[in-house]
């Protein structure tokens, strides 16, 4: 985890130094995610009846997203910060978490059901390295993300679909995944991931609108300027 937290910032702030980004708020965004993403990190475990105890060693990735997110928009908002680093931030997370979740297996945690094939985590059962799903889904969507980012235009963009993507592989992944089920047959975690990505889907409608308007605004201004003429 370690390793995967280390690799994520270089990244970050190399990449933001190539795009002349690097500076105080860049800075305040990237710490203001890492404290709520603990926070938000330590929430879902409480659900699932781990105790006070879990605060000082337990650890949710998917809450940990989600906390990260919203300490994002808190201090951007707290600071006025309007810089978008989203296309940055993103692919950052994506190569700390594959990192991360190698440190998952081989720690013998967060993995799956019981299985005819797999892995023994320490229970005498062959289990399912869901850990290694994981690491693969994040390590993928590095890769892509850096084979599309330089024709990505809207700025932020990347990290909202990141998400998406990861909340919706996330909700599936459960269903292999030996994680206690607490209402109506979903995981804590599968509750957190469809309510992140409903948020995420209408912030994506909400941007794809107000984008529509922009450019309808300034359809306006340049035929109203050509008329002026």
């Amino acid at each position: 985890m370690g390793l995967g937290l280390i690799a994520g910032l270089v990244f970050y702030f190399a990449d933001l130094k190539r795009r002349g980004q690097a500076g105080e708020g860049a800075v305040k965004i990237v710490f203001s995610a890492l404290i709520c993403g603990v926070i938000g990190s330590k929430i879902p475990l409480l659900f699932e009846g781990y105790g006070w105890g879990v605060l000082l060693y337990g650890k949710s990735i998917a809450g940990g997203l989600v906390g990260g997110m919203f300490g994002v928009i808190a201090v951007k908002k707290a600071f006025g910060i309007k810089l978008k680093l989203g296309n940055a931030i993103a692919p950052s997370i994506a190569l700390g978490m594959a990192i991360g979740r190698i440190g998952c297996f081989l720690n013998g945690c967060c993995y799956g059901k019981i299985a005819g094939w797999g892995f023994d985590f320490g229970d005498g059962y062959l289990r399912l390295p869901t850990q290694l799903f994981e690491s693969a889904f994040h390590l993928a969507a590095f890769i892509f993300m850096l084979s599309i980012r330089g024709k990505v235009k809207t700025p932020g963009i990347l990290f909202k679909l990141y998400l998406l993507a990861y909340f919706i592989f996330r909700f599936f992944n459960e269903y292999i995944r030996e994680n206690p089920v607490i209402w109506h047959g979903l995981t804590v975690y599968q509750i957190i991931c469809g309510l992140g990505a409903a948020y995420i889907s209408l912030a994506l409608l909400k941007g794809r609108k107000n984008g529509r308007e922009q450019r309808r605004e300034r359809g306006w201004r340049a035929a109203a300027k050509r008329e002026s003429v």
